[in-house]
């Protein structure tokens, strides 16, 4: 029953927002950007796993960077919900029970309930600890799901907002300008090996010449 009321508000609250970010993405050009990362930031992290980084960093190009990080942030909520409901589903298969009944399975549940909350939220930031361990704990150990989702959400945030913030700093003039110094470094230090080369090449010409040359007694 609880299941079926879970669901019953997800459709009333976020089915009006996909829809209405579905048809900002269709009619509405100056927000087109933030409803299709809304969007993309869904199917990414439920339906096609896709790397967003790219897409991050090019939406801080565009748009200021936390009003980005929140659109995907807000769209990973969604994907939060969906994936819980999922998996939570999925291990009560017969085919899956054996996972949790195993020992390796109940010894990592005991651990991540020590403090579920922060492990979710870092793990949700670092880019370097495999997320899907967490996705995959969360539900099948009993964990609430309004606070998995609100960890994953105050993980994400700054972490999007970190790639976006690299867009807004690598903006075209800037990346352009920047590019042009390098060029003229890197033609400069050229020029300056070459001048080196070639002189050294004459006076190396001038010994092999000098050398060459018989003494003034030979001559005669």
């Amino acid at each position: 029953m609880k299941t079926k009321n879970a669901w019953r508000r997800f459709f009333l609250i976020a089915g009006p927002v996909i829809l209405a970010a579905a048809l900002i993405v269709a009619f509405v050009p100056a927000h087109r950007n933030l409803a299709g990362l809304f969007l993309f930031t869904i199917v990414s992290n439920t339906v096609v796993p896709m790397p967003y980084e790219p897409i991050m960093i090019y939406m801080g190009m565009l748009h200021p960077p936390f009003w980005a990080a929140l659109a995907a942030a807000l769209g990973n909520l969604i994907a939060c919900f969906l994936d819980y409901r999922a998996i939570n589903y999925a291990f009560q298969h017969r085919r899956l029970q054996k996972i949790r009944d195993s020992e390796v399975y109940r010894s990592t549940v005991h651990h991540f309930l020590k403090l579920p909350f922060l492990s979710i939220l870092v793990a949700a930031f670092a880019p370097f600890i495999p997320f899907y361990i967490f996705r995959v704990l969360s539900p099948t150990s009993g964990y609430p799901l309004r606070r998995y989702m609100g960890a994953v959400f105050l993980g994400r945030l700054p972490r999007y907002y970190l790639f976006a913030f690299m867009g807004s700093v690598l903006i075209p003039s800037k990346l352009l300008a920047a590019s042009a110094i390098i060029l003229i470094v890197c033609v400069g230090l050229y020029l300056l090996v070459q001048r080196h080369l070639i002189a050294k090449q004459k006076y190396r010409s001038a010994i092999n010449l000098h050398s060459d040359t018989p003494p003034l007694e030979a001559r005669y």
